[in-house]
């Protein structure tokens, strides 16, 4: 069997999977979430062609990428867009799953995992601001950075970002740290709710 005829049998088989009564556009958002982050990486991919993790290029290497390469500009948007509508997306998918109580036993693990991810995505917003090393990067650094010192032993943790924080050290953790993270947490949510269904077994 051909690796067309294949996909064509899994497509068949998915579409043949019946939907459960109950689901409606409220179920959707982890969905949506899944093809913002799809996104993500297709843009990421395209614009780690071009960006320079040096203090002194890498708002220089954006702008070059924006103005210059045949729709960056576009691809940079998509990416930066994107990572705000992922958030809010994330944090409906989990606000409606608290209100519809699909948390609770058996799926608490799935609950958990899913608290996981929006903390992934939620670093990775973070990260990616940081990454053109701009004055609103800069700023953005130093308050997270100060408001890390107000957490319970937190100036130990503000000390080790202020004395190892590098631009690259950034990127990498960005690019490769957190995604890594992110894609085992995906494929740990998704066993458990294939396992356990949504609100009821699929």
């Amino acid at each position: 069997m051909s690796i067309t005829e294949r996909v064509k049998e899994q497509i068949r088989l998915k579409k043949g999977k019946p939907i459960p009564a109950h689901v409606n556009f409220f179920y959707c958002f982890g969905g949506f979430s899944l093809f913002l982050i799809i996104l993500q990486l297709v843009s990421g991919i395209f614009m780690l062609f071009f960006y320079t993790p040096e203090p002194d290029k890498a708002l220089q290497s954006i702008a070059h990428l924006s103005n210059e390469v045949p729709l960056g500009w576009l691809f940079r948007n998509l990416h930066r867009w994107s990572s705000t509508f992922l958030l809010a997306t994330v944090l409906s998918h989990m606000f409606i799953v608290f209100y519809l109580k699909a948390y609770q036993s058996p799926r608490q693990l799935t609950w958990l995992s899913g608290v996981f991810q929006l903390l992934m995505v939620f670093l990775l917003l973070v990260t990616g601001i940081i990454l053109p090393w701009d004055w609103r990067s800069y700023w953005s650094f130093a308050i997270w950075a100060d408001y890390v010192g107000t957490w319970a032993g937190g100036e130990i943790l503000k000390n080790l970002l202020l004395d190892n924080f590098t631009l690259n050290l950034a990127y990498f953790v960005h690019i490769l740290v957190i995604p890594l993270i992110l894609a085992a947490s995906l494929f740990f949510h998704f066993r458990m709710v294939k396992r356990f269904g949504i609100s009821q077994p699929l």
